[in-house]
């Protein structure tokens, strides 16, 4: 954790056009700068960044933020992260919060297992270009597979001694300690107690953390004895997770993003010879199965997925074994099996970036028509097959957490396969509540610790190469639609809490001047300003935002601005109010107030009236009439509400509550007339 004060200093000395302009091209017009934004396919220069404000904003995409948020999404950092990149880039040293002796010790281990494998990468690389044994075997098979010298080093590719001892000799001699080397994955540790390398006599593959840290190696063997590992990795260590990370992200991140897709093939080479090509937007998942982890790694950059296999056996297999994990996180994943003879390695190589892309253009499929396709054989011949392969297809289905896009697919296979849709989407919702009742089960058997019981049957299985429903993962699926926190729940109200959120934003140190007796509610004897206003009108009606976006920058805003002294100039309060909120941890509410705050650059109506009257001069009229608006909309959804119940008491036959609804619903439509009426009044 960095501590407040340095925090403070970091953002204080941070100028954003020049944090921006460090990834971008900005020209300056008006008071702002403008540029191509990074964030999408921009054509033309739509990114604005305002330096007295502090802030960006793509008024295309609408990515806003400020140069913390920047940098954390350009560079894919954390918020400290990227603190910590801008007090490089403005020499601030950064003082972190005391920490425990544990927490000391763990931190400068986990640091010390990246600064001994970059040493390691660095340490191969040099064997690969400077040792003779190094260039005449190692620097030889990379060129012979045709990678570039630019590629090579791109990808910091290297090459081991034939001795077993030379990186933990040389590493010794430089001061690194010998646990690191073991704890790093780099040496073993023999029985007698000696320490030897684990990579000799191999090419070696760094593989990267997404912030471009060494934190693992694969190591190829050039042999053909057969009895000798064709692959020796790294085993998990503090540093490195096989089932989280991928190879390539780091090289790749970038392009993945701008292409809104990630190809994902198997192994390193795969991953380089396309990278080659022009095609950077690919990682491989190291030659194993692919991974939940792996799969959320890949869902940080796009939702768009394209698997390549080789068009084996062994390929297709793994294509189906994969799709549902795929889908079971929420991602869109198309599927592409390259000809028998080829991998992507060597497709890449044979083919131009032209070729390349026309083939995957043409040869992706979903998951629907890739297992249709695979199995058209069988059905043309059996019925059962057929009926196996639906029941296959609907298991498929049955992961996405995604209701809306469920029923699409589900419409797709009754089209293709001419079924009842509602047949299909039955089926779905069983598989959905077996699995759930089969989680539950879990649960509870874990809670008793004794194992879970196995009840009810599973659809038809299928053997032609395709997963049956009965293989689905047995975890419960997320729970549809699960989740963005802070959706509105309550669109209608939006609007009014909106309104007053940009009115707090915007004005709330700024005083209302009432000009006509009792408008909207207020009186103008008071002298008040806007937030006091606002707070004490809900506080009045015990009324609280519906929706969560909007009541936690509401609560933000009280909590801040009651750590303002009293006697600050109305504007320098605002000002320290505009720059907190240009400067929050949460991302969502940050970009939800930078889009309150940051003035359009379209001359509108509004601009011209403020060009005559500034805004700030009819706050009295118009903060009063936002806040009575907002009570008259609340109003009317209690009496919508209040006019349900009194239905269902009807059809219930239930006089007595009929009578009891009728008399709140009286009193509630008297406040609604007297709102409105206030309404009409100020509009006089």
């Amino acid at each position: 954790m960095i501590d407040r004060t340095t925090k403070d200093r970091i953002l204080a000395a941070t100028r954003i056009e020049e944090v921006v302009g460090d990834f971008i091209a900005l020209k300056r017009r008006g008071a702002n700068w403008w540029g191509i934004c990074p964030f999408h396919q921009d054509k033309r220069p739509s990114l604005a960044v305002s330096p007295s404000k502090g802030i960006f904003k793509c008024f295309a995409c609408g990515e806003s933020g400020n140069a913390v948020s920047f940098v954390m999404k350009h560079e894919h950092l954390t918020y400290a992260e990227s603190l910590k990149y801008l007090a490089k880039k403005y020499h601030i040293e950064v003082v972190e919060k005391e920490e425990t002796p544990e927490e000391i010790a763990s931190r400068l281990k986990h640091e010390s297992l990246l600064v001994v494998s970059e040493f390691a990468q660095k340490y191969f690389q040099d064997i690969l270009w400077n040792d003779a044994n190094g260039r005449a075997i190692g620097l030889s098979y990379f060129h012979e597979r045709k990678f570039t010298d630019e590629t090579i080093r791109k990808f910091g590719l290297g090459y081991t001694p034939t001795r077993p001892h030379t990186l933990t000799k040389d590493a010794l001699a430089k001061g690194y300690k010998e646990e690191y080397l073991v704890d790093a994955g780099l040496c073993i540790r023999r029985d007698d107690g000696s320490v030897v390398d684990k990579f000799y006599d191999r090419v070696m593959f760094p593989i990267y953390s997404i912030s471009g840290r060494v934190i693992a190696f694969g190591g190829r063997t050039l042999k053909s004895d057969k009895s000798i590992a064709k692959y020796v990795n790294t085993a998990g260590t503090e540093i490195y997770n096989k089932s989280e990370s991928l190879y390539g992200i780091f090289q790749a991140k970038n392009a993945i993003i701008k292409a809104d897709k990630c190809i994902l093939v198997e192994g390193y080479a795969d991953v380089i010879s396309m990278h080659q090509q022009g095609i950077q937007n690919v990682v491989a998942s190291s030659g194993t199965s692919l991974t939940t982890g792996q799969i959320r790694l890949i869902k940080r950059f796009t939702s768009n997925i394209t698997i390549i296999y080789d068009g084996d056996a062994a390929g297709i297999k793994a294509a189906v074994r994969g799709t549902n994990l795929v889908l079971e996180e929420g991602l869109n994943v198309r599927i592409v099996v390259l000809p028998p003879e080829d991998d992507p390695d060597t497709f890449a190589q044979a083919r131009s970036t032209t070729e390349i892309l026309e083939y995957l253009a043409e040869n992706e499929r979903d998951f629907i028509s890739f297992k249709s396709d695979l199995a058209e054989a069988d059905m043309a011949a059996d019925p059962l097959s057929r009926s196996k392969l639906i029941n296959d297809i609907i298991g498929s289905i049955a992961v996405i957490p995604d209701a809306i896009l469920r029923k699409e697919y589900a419409e797709m296979v009754a089209e293709r396969f001419r079924q009842e849709v509602e047949d299909i989407l039955s089926k779905i919702t069983a598989i959905r509540d077996e699995q759930k009742r089969q989680a539950q089960l879990r649960e509870r058997s874990l809670e008793a610790q004794v194992p879970p019981a196995l009840s009810g049957q599973n659809a038809a299985e299928g053997d032609f190469g395709l997963e049956p429903v009965s293989d689905l993962p047995q975890e419960m699926p997320p729970a549809p639609e699960e989740a963005n926190p802070y959706l509105l729940t309550n669109p209608v109200l939006a609007v009014q809490e909106r309104e007053l959120t940009d009115y707090l934003l915007r004005f709330g140190s700024y005083p209302l001047h009432f000009e006509k007796d009792m408008l909207y509610g207020a009186a103008p004897a008071e002298q008040i300003n806007v937030e006091t206003y606002i707070r004490n009108t809900l506080l009045d009606d015990d009324i609280v935002f519906a929706n969560r976006l909007y009541r936690e920058l509401y609560d933000e805003y009280f909590s801040f601005a009651g750590t303002l002294p009293e006697e600050m100039e109305t504007r320098e309060r605002q000002e320290a109010i505009a720059h907190h909120f240009a400067n929050l941890e949460n991302q969502t509410l940050l970009r939800e107030s930078l889009n309150i705050v940051f003035d359009d650059q379209e001359l509108t109506v509004r601009v011209y009236r403020d060009t005559l009257e500034p805004e700030e001069q009819r706050l009295g009229e118009t903060v009063p009439k936002s806040v009575i608006m907002y009570k008259l909309r609340i109003t009317e959804q209690q009496c919508a509400e209040i006019t349900r119940a009194i239905n269902s008491a009807q059809r219930e036959g239930d006089p007595a509550r009929q009578r009891e609804l009728a008399k709140t619903l009286s009193l509630l439509n008297k406040v609604k007339l007297q709102l409105s009426k206030e309404l009409r009044k100020g509009s006089a």
